[in-house]
């Protein structure tokens, strides 16, 4: 059996409670210095949880100590996670992002007495491309909204998805006060605390003034709630629940693709820069920071081009 160091990442078999609770306490104080210092999202920070459980379990299950751990020990423990826990690669880049910055805070922090983790090289990723709906498709998906007393919402959240090519979580947390200039616009409050407006376009504005004026009233009837998309118990729609309507959307439209709420965001992007948007434009209108995020667009636009003159043009074959 492994003999397990103390480590500030690493909760072993057997540990002694006390040496647990600091492990604990370390990574509690990182997160509240991921919210104080660094302003970051709940959803961000839950995720900096779940990533320290994985490298933990993988310290744990290779012996490893954080104070000896240098660039052999993190190809170990990434090559552990991948072969043993099936992460993919985009998942391990992520992890060691994490572990890199828990790793600063407590060398700034003076629990660990040196960095020997930036040293790792991040693992090779492959570039792979977002899959997208067609136009066909996308007006076929707001149109299969599940049956229901909430149709009226889900076709909404459906359409100011696409119209807006926001993330769940953006989607999911508009708010009252975030619709602007009589629906023409809305604000959306992206990832670490950014915020950007977004033109909406005509079929999202009448899908929006009649859930307004019919169905949102009914939900809260007492004007209690700031968000715009409630639940049936006039609660705030759940970034959870907005993936799973969307699923179900997709099962009633019969796409054959697996349908989830950032495959509308792809296909958003997509169609503007097929139809001549201006790149920068699109960046602005995704919240991206680097624009090399939203160029693999272009790559996306130019293999459904390429697909397409394959298909229909009589000399392609």
């Amino acid at each position: 059996m492994h003999r397990c160091k103390p480590s500030a990442v690493a909760v072993c078999a057997g540990a002694p409670a006390r040496y647990i609770a600091g492990v604990l306490d370390h990574q509690r104080a990182f997160l509240d210095s991921c919210r104080l210092d660094l302003g970051l999202s709940a959803n961000t920070r839950a995720a900096y949880a779940n990533d320290l459980g994985k490298i933990a379990g993988a310290f744990s299950a290779l012996g490893l100590s954080l104070e000896d751990c240098g660039p052999d020990e993190v190809a170990r423990l990434l090559a552990w996670l991948r072969d043993e826990r099936r992460q993919s690669a985009s998942t391990l880049v992520r992890l060691l992002v994490t572990l890199r910055m828990y790793t600063r805070f407590l060398v700034a922090e003076k629990i660990l007495p040196r960095d020997r983790i930036q040293l790792a090289q991040m693992p090779a990723l492959w570039n792979r491309l977002p899959e997208v709906l067609s136009v066909d498709e996308v007006s076929s998906l707001l149109r299969s909204a599940p049956d229901g007393p909430l149709r009226l919402r889900d076709t909404l959240a459906l359409e100011l998805l696409y119209a807006c090519g926001g993330r769940a979580s953006e989607v999911a947390g508009i708010g009252l006060g975030d619709v602007r200039e009589g629906g023409r616009l809305v604000h959306l409050h992206g990832k670490g605390s950014k915020q950007r407006v977004v033109p909406l376009g005509s079929r999202a504005r009448a899908c929006l003034a009649r859930y307004l004026a019919d169905l949102r009233p009914l939900l809260d009837p007492q004007g209690r709630q700031e968000r715009l998309l409630l639940s049936a118990r006039g609660r705030p729609f759940s970034r959870l629940a907005l993936w799973r309507m969307v699923h179900a959307a997709g099962v009633v439209a019969g796409l054959s693709k697996r349908v989830y709420p950032h495959l509308l965001r792809h296909s958003f992007a997509t169609h503007l820069l097929e139809h001549g948007a201006d790149m920068r434009a699109v960046q602005e209108l995704l919240g991206h920071v680097n624009i090399t995020t939203t160029q693999r667009y272009t790559h996306v636009a130019a293999e459904r081009l390429v697909e397409l003159h394959r298909k229909f043009h009589p000399r392609s074959r």
